[in-house]
């Protein structure tokens, strides 16, 4: 039970109901005799009759009385939520009802009563409101009301009366009955401040034992859970102890394959390399990665992949100790090998390639992988642990880029290649910004008359002085990015000049587009701002394409070549033949040019017009244009302009050439046309 105001006030006005419906029996005894006292004591008076009458009025008003007080005993007390004000409305009805019966009795006989008679009914009224302070002082409107009922009335009558000792009377009445009203109000306040004290007493108890009840069940929670503490404070020591060792195998294994991880196996090489400089031996690193695993997780999934994993390992680890092994990253291992020179790291090496080419079965699946392993030794190429890595793993990605799959060492050449890589990249990086990359344009000429209907833009770089061709620096820009940036530069620059070209302004521009251009979401943007900041016409712009763009996403490269034709831009396909490409493939693609290779030409004396011809009626098949790149005779040009090749481009009509020499090349094209 909370101490609010409104429930301290409801209980306030049960407990006052309590106490005036406590007295009803007794105060209904007293009125009962008390009004047949002035009822029959004074029968030989002429007002009998009324008296009577008047008693009998009396008697009902106390019957109801009683009625009630009895309906309250049995029905609404025993009801702990009854309302206090209701009762206390409900007794002060019967108590001023009373009052005002009394009241009537001196106002019906006051003419007829002799002195002895009205003094008494002067005591017994003021009696009778005297005795009402005890029991009526739970409330101070029915005590108050109920004396200056029962003696307002007499004692102005007495003041009012001709006869001395009446008003005498009447004066002592109502003094009295004024003392009363300043009595009953110290009654009533003594009364209902005990009430409310008591009541706050109880709250305060009932809030204590609450508290208390509370406090001993934090209490019981408490022990409870020290005991549960206790229980497990018995085995904490162990639990951390397991997860301990848990938590320092999973820093320095990995969890698919149990060998060290890339931290745990540095750490570990750099002991081994400490030790073999100490002792002046060898020390061989091999540093090994799959081909083909990346099909085997995107055709099977990676859970196959991950069997696959663990086989590997178990293939490695049958050749060196399983403290000397590392997974260093996806399907890429490391091998230490104390105690080996060259030679056996190198036949080890092709022992483990051997292990692992081997067919590996998966849940009835049957897997080919291949390796590529690459060697440095310590002390001989470094004794740091990570250059060591460094150097195995700079073999490992020349030995991948070339058809060679057996083992190589580091060598100093492959450094300094390294190094003069890593220059040339720094300089790409800063090529644009310095202006060092400038185009020329080759022009292609009509099979049929001899006329340039374009030109290919083909970019050049002048580093600090020194040419780097595009065959070194392209791929470098396609592995680090910047073909990106570059490839929107080319365009732009391409576009611009094109559309200021006054001595062919009708001919087209050619411009090469690797795959990382074309696969990326913002070339269609690049092409159109390009195409819009020039205002080059879009069917003079020619974009051409190495077949490699038909082994990757195809539905990407058709959705873009689509927004490029949408465009009115040509799409040409360039050395065709060398690559991927199949007449589904450019049936579906439906490009608008397709670019016959040098070394086909160069070879057309031999199996190279076979080939060249089969191009063509290909190109026929798929209403396409042909163009013969690398023509560099006569004899070449006369020979592709009987087998029907469309255009000519090569060394024959002109080398590339910068913008500005375009201009000044106004030279007719020698007519490829012999005389017999």
């Amino acid at each position: 039970m909370s101490n609010t105001s409104a429930e301290l006030h409801a209980l306030n006005s049960q407990d006052a109901a309590k106490l005036l419906y406590s007295n009803t029996g007794a105060a209904c005894s007293i009125t009962f005799a008390a009004s047949s006292v002035l009822a029959f004591a004074f029968l030989g008076t002429e007002v009998s009759e009324i008296k009577q009458i008047w008693w009998a009025c009396m008697q009902v008003v106390l019957l109801l009385r009683l009625f009630d007080g009895i309906y309250w005993q049995r029905k609404i007390k025993p009801r702990n939520d009854f309302d206090g004000e209701t009762a206390q409305q409900r007794f002060g009805f019967g108590c001023i009802a009373t009052a005002i019966v009394w009241a009537f009795l001196p106002i019906l006989t006051f003419d007829q009563v002799n002195l002895l008679e009205f003094a008494t009914m002067i005591v017994v009224l003021s009696s009778m409101a005297a005795g009402g302070q005890s029991v009526l002082a739970a409330n101070a409107r029915i005590s108050i009301s109920y004396a200056l009922i029962l003696l307002v009335p007499i004692s102005i009558l007495g003041l009012m009366s001709d006869q001395d000792y009446r008003v005498i009377l009447g004066a002592l009445g109502l003094t009295f009955s004024i003392g009363l009203v300043f009595s009953y109000s110290k009654a009533v306040k003594f009364t209902l401040d005990s009430i409310n004290i008591k009541n706050m007493n109880m709250a305060m108890s009932e809030q204590l034992r609450q508290e208390k009840y509370q406090l001993d069940k934090v209490n019981r929670e408490l022990s409870e859970a020290y005991d549960k503490l206790n229980a497990v404070n018995s085995t904490l020591e162990e639990q951390v102890s397991k997860r301990t060792e848990k938590i320092a195998q999973l820093s320095y294994l990995d969890p698919l394959t149990q060998l060290m991880n890339r931290k745990s196996f540095t750490q570990t090489l750099s002991k081994l390399t400490a030790r073999a400089t100490q002792s002046h031996s060898e020390l061989a690193l091999l540093f090994i990665d799959l081909d083909g695993f990346k099909k085997i997780n995107d055709t099977m999934g990676h859970q196959m992949g991950d069997s696959v994993l663990q086989e590997v390992t178990k293939r490695i680890g049958a050749f060196a100790d399983q403290n000397k092994l590392g997974r260093w990253n996806g399907d890429e291992f490391l091998v230490a090998l104390p105690y080996s020179d060259a030679q056996t790291a190198q036949a080890i090496a092709s022992a483990i390639i051997t292990s692992i080419s081997q067919v590996i079965t998966v849940n009835n699946n049957s897997v080919h992988l291949g390796a590529t392993v690459g060697i440095a030794m310590c002390p001989e190429h470094s004794t740091e642990a990570a250059e060591l890595i460094q150097f195995a793993d700079l073999v490992m990605c020349e030995q991948k880029a070339s058809t060679n799959r057996t083992p190589a060492l580091f060598s100093n050449e492959l450094q300094q290649k390294v190094l003069d890589t890593q220059v040339i990249l720094e300089g790409l990086q800063q090529a644009t910004e310095r202006r060092q990359l400038y185009l020329c344009y080759q022009p292609i000429v009509s099979a049929k008359d001899s006329t340039f209907c374009s030109f290919e833009a083909l970019l050049r770089w002048d580093f600090a002085g020194r040419f780097i061709g595009p065959d070194e620096f392209i791929p470098l820009a396609e592995k680090s990015g910047l073909i990106k940036e570059m490839g929107a530069w080319v365009l732009n620059r391409a576009c611009m000049d094109a559309s200021q070209w006054q001595h062919a302004h009708n001919a087209a521009v050619s411009v090469n587009v690797s795959v990382i251009q074309l696969m990326d979401d913002s070339f269609i943007r690049a092409l159109d701002n390009a195409l819009r900041s020039s205002g080059l016409s879009p069917e003079r712009l020619h974009l051409e394409i190495t077949e490699s763009v038909f082994v990757d996403n195809k539905v990407k490269i058709k959705q873009q070549l689509e927004a490029i034709q949408k465009r009115n831009v040509l799409v040409s396909i360039d050395d065709f033949g060398t690559g991927y490409s199949s007449l589904s493939q450019l049936q579906s693609l439906a490009v608008n040019q397709v670019k016959i290779d040098k070394s086909f030409v160069d070879n057309i004396e031999n199996n190279g017009e076979a080939i060249i011809r089969a191009t063509l009626f290909i190109a026929s098949e798929l209403n396409c244009k042909t163009v013969a790149e690398g023509v560099e005779t006569l004899e070449q040009a006369q020979a592709l302009k009987a087998m029907g090749v469309d255009y000519l481009q090569g060394y024959y009509f002109a080398k590339p050439m910068p913008n500005e020499q375009l201009i000044e090349w106004q030279n007719p094209v020698t007519d490829v046309t012999v005389t017999e």
